[in-house]
């Protein structure tokens, strides 16, 4: 089985657990900090070993900032950690995982994949100057 993350719509958690056969998809509201709580969560539903994964998948270039982040930093730990090869994918070819599989045999693991944005980070406030002072 694959996993792939799905970081791509704010407040919204999307995760699938697919082989060459089937694909089943969990959506829940949730903030990124979910995100492994998430995963774990559905791996045991779904009584799949994260040790039993053959790849993951994260899809990249759509979403937040922090979305991106943190899906691409828990799906680079796993690959690591149990040496199963991560591709970047995009929004469009999460409607059907079976089209990337294939692309898990040519991924050398363990390796890294870098976040894509959509935008710039929007992080912190622009400062005002107080007109009282």
């Amino acid at each position: 089985m694959f996993l792939l993350i799905d970081p791509s719509e704010n407040d919204c958690i999307k995760l699938a657990l697919f082989s060459s056969a089937e694909v089943i998809w969990k959506e829940e509201s949730g903030a990124p900090r979910d995100l492994l709580l998430f995963i774990d969560s559905f791996l045991k539903e779904q009584k799949v070993s994260p040790s039993a994964l053959e790849g993951i998948a994260v899809t990249v270039g759509n979403g937040r900032f922090t979305n991106t982040r943190v899906a691409t930093v828990i799906g680079n730990t796993f690959s690591f950690v149990y040496r199963i090869p991560i591709i970047a994918i995009t929004k469009e070819e999460i409607e059907n995982p079976f089209s990337f599989i294939s692309r898990f045999l040519f991924t050398s693991s363990p390796q890294y994949i870098s976040a894509t944005y959509s935008g710039e980070p929007n992080i912190g406030q622009t400062s005002t100057v107080d007109k009282y002072t």
